[in-house]
């Protein structure tokens, strides 16, 4: 009963109003699929007649006299249901609201695969697996390492009921992540925020990273002893297995020390035999190399690798520049930095052979070694790799925005040489943006044409190539000319009727004719904005425009103009008669005047 009265008065009653006074408490509702679920709705109206509650579950039929209407359902029974609370006007009218409605349910597991042992700089894969959750579009994965989020990841899903997502975290692997602890969790974000459940996290996973030896103190060390004086060379490393050590020991000193155990990280014993002793840390990922110059006599400073170096880095990548020399008494090292880099080195003590930072400026870096004896200077000339481009943010990227709202599309790009830029529009833009410098890695522009935006990064190294999806805001019909029409029309008169509307997703038509139409019009294509047709059946027309958003109708009243009188039309043949007899006389006058 409450169906068929909403249906007709949709028909034959005055159009929707514009502003609805109903109000819905709570605005909103967060509920797990099967909990109960309950609102209220009130009519800030003074000329209500009833209220009702339109719903396949826990529906209200009409109820009269009332300014409130609870509704509830016991048992959530769908993943997506949109009650609807209506009210009707003693002057006909009547409004809507619906109660938007989030059904949520929680994953079944969060749990973490691809699980192994990994060696330093190389890159691997971790992911999370989200067993049957729902809304997926609401589903937020973060990674953690320890205190840290490293990574939080969303999806663009339309489905309301349960699904199974999945979220791959790519990582290099660094001997600092060694015994580090990285998980997943999965968090619903529902509004409001205090009704969301809490995340579910998946077990937490170990990393073990191999890595190869790494000395303690990584300089190489000079040493001025006195014969007899106790000598200790600490060769102490890190590394991922624990690293094993061999000792070579100077020409002159190999004898005496011939049937010691060497396989120790440091060596003691008195001062005998000046020279450089070595020291090489093994393990399975690599070796390491340092030497230790004890002397007794003073001499200038001499390099260990007297070579100028020239090295390519990639950014970041670990620059070491070994000046290490050896003198007596022991040099001291003046480092000259380039340009660029002068700056955020400056308070940095430059006294030391071996300069290890991550790359960041490239230049000539100038290393001198000096004591009483002498001067010697090196110079490392460091340049960057060259490198393909590669994204800052490097997901392909949704956006859902209203036509003027601010479109930002942020393609930034690393690379060496530094990337250019190149911007493909929609087909729609194409004609609008023709002119425009696309040269730029963030295009920023109210958002007008919805489509696929295409931006590639380019230099001699390579492409990559960034999409972001951008689509207009759904939003219910509306007609581009609202008003209801009159129309005049005479028998066979071409008739135009415009209900021509807007909106997003775009909507469907449905026609109603008059019921002295409907015969003739029944097999007819109806599911069009524009109706034209020879003018033949007076009475009102009737357009719905409808989307997923709302429905909006418009109404065309269509008549004959007034008939002529009987009066009229035989005053109209008497004075045709007359003229006729006129023009006789007339065309006899100039005969008879021709005559004479």
């Amino acid at each position: 009963m409450m169906q068929f009265f909403i249906f007709c008065f949709a028909v034959i009653g005055k159009p929707v109003n514009a502003a609805c006074p109903l109000e819905l408490s709570p605005p909103r509702v967060v509920v797990r699929f099967g909990d109960s679920l309950s609102a209220n709705c009130t009519s800030l109206s003074d000329q209500i007649e009833g209220m009702g509650w339109e719903s396949p579950y826990g529906g209200v039929d009409l109820t009269q006299g009332v300014t409130s209407l609870p509704f509830k359902i016991d048992s959530v029974p769908e993943w997506e249901i949109g009650p609807m609370c209506y009210m009707n006007s003693r002057d006909g009218d009547q409004c809507t609201e619906v109660l938007p409605v989030t059904v949520y349910k929680m994953p079944d597991s969060v749990s973490l695969k691809n699980l192994s042992t990994v060696v330093e700089g190389q890159q691997f894969a971790i992911q999370c697996d989200i067993v049957n959750v729902a809304p997926a579009r609401n589903l937020s994965v973060l990674w953690h390492k320890g205190n840290y989020i490293m990574k939080s990841e969303t999806f663009d899903e339309s489905s309301p009921s349960p699904v199974s997502k999945s979220s791959v975290l790519t990582l290099t692997a660094h001997r600092d992540d060694d015994g580090a602890e990285i998980w997943c969790e999965a968090k619903l974000n529902l509004w409001p925020e205090e009704q969301g459940p809490p995340p579910v996290r998946s077990e937490a996973h170990t990393l073990t990273v191999l890595y190869p030896p790494a000395f303690i103190d990584p300089l190489n060390e000079t040493l001025e002893l006195s014969a007899g004086e106790k000598m200790t060379l600490n060769c102490n490393a890190t590394g991922n297995p624990l690293p094993s050590y061999h000792w070579q020991f100077l020409q002159a000193a190999q004898e005496t020390h011939k049937n010691q155990n060497e396989n120790y990280p440091v060596l003691t014993r008195p001062f005998k035999f000046p020279g450089i002793y070595t020291c090489t840390a093994s393990n399975t990922q690599g070796t390491v190399t340092k030497y230790f110059t004890v002397s007794e006599s003073p001499y200038p400073p001499a390099f260990i690798d007297p070579l100028n170096e020239t090295l390519e880095l990639s950014a970041g990548e670990k620059m070491t520049l070994n000046c290490n020399a050896t003198g007596n008494p022991l040099p001291s090292y003046h480092w000259q930095f380039p340009q660029a880099a002068q700056e955020t080195y400056k308070n940095q003590n430059e006294n030391y052979p071996v300069l290890t930072q991550p790359f960041k400026f490239p230049g000539i870096y100038t290393c001198t070694a000096s004591n009483t004896q002498g001067t010697v200077t090196k110079y490392f000339t460091v340049s960057e790799s060259p490198y393909p481009p590669a994204f800052i943010n490097p997901l392909n990227e949704t956006l859902e925005l209203s036509v003027g709202e601010k479109m930002t599309l942020n393609c930034n790009a690393t690379g060496n040489p530094l990337p250019s830029y190149h911007w493909q529009f929609p087909q729609a833009a194409q004609e609008t943006y023709k002119n425009q410098d696309v040269n730029h890695p963030i295009v920023t522009r109210p958002f007008e044409f919805p489509g696929v935006y295409t931006c590639t990064a380019s230099n001699t190294q390579g492409t990559v190539t960034k999409y972001f999806t951008v689509s207009e805001s759904p939003y219910p019909p509306a007609f581009i000319n609202p008003l209801n029409e009159t129309l005049e029309l005479s028998a066979g008169e071409k008739m135009s009727l415009n209900c021509n509307a807007t909106g997003n997703p775009l909507p469907s038509y449905h026609w109603q004719f008059p019921q002295a139409a409907q015969e003739t019009y029944k097999n007819q294509d109806v599911n069009h904005p524009i109706v034209t047709r020879p003018f033949e059946f007076p009475g009102v027309y009737t357009c719905t425009a409808s989307n997923t958003q709302g429905t909006v109708t418009k109404y065309f009243t269509v008549s004959k103009p007034p008939g002529i009188g009987s009066g009229v039309i035989a005053g109209i043949a008497v004075f045709v008669v007359l003229v006729v007899l006129l023009f006789g006389a007339l065309m006899y006058y100039k005969y008879a005047l021709r005559k004479r």
